[in-house]
């Protein structure tokens, strides 16, 4: 039978404020901290955080369900992969690093980041890859 540690290893996504709530916990820092850190990755570092797959807005035998919200895509830097977002999720991550509003896991309720996604901004970043995702 497969511990817990592994079968988080199988999860190839999690919503948002499940990241910052794990990674907090996992580094006993505070959520406000971790929400922080991770806009600012979005905004200026190139994580990418996506309210709809990419894989999902490429296939043309099944249709995007917008659920009425305006989407934009997204990347951080010139070169970057491209993220598609929710217009008001990225304005709050963008109020949370330029103005320094209160992160609200609320408003970002929606998206969510790829597991290769998060690995690939953690190693460019130099920090240690988290257990909670990565178990030894």
């Amino acid at each position: 039978m497969a511990n817990a540690q592994s079968l988080s290893q199988l999860v190839e996504t999690y919503r948002f404020a499940d990241v910052v709530t794990l990674w907090a916990r996992e580094r006993l820092e505070s959520p406000v901290i971790v929400a922080r850190a991770l806009a600012r990755a979005v905004v200026c570092d190139g994580l990418r955080l996506q309210s709809i797959d990419g894989r999902w807005a490429k296939s043309l035998d099944k249709p995007i369900e917008f659920r009425g919200y305006p989407y934009v895509g997204y990347a951080a830097q010139p070169n970057g992969d491209m993220s598609i977002l929710r217009a008001a999720a990225l304005n709050h991550l963008f109020a949370i690093v330029e103005r320094a509003e209160e992160p609200s896991l609320e408003r970002l309720h929606e998206e969510f980041i790829d597991r290769n996604d998060f690995r690939a901004w953690l190693l460019k970043a130099g920090l240690p890859l988290p257990t909670f995702w990565y178990a030894p």
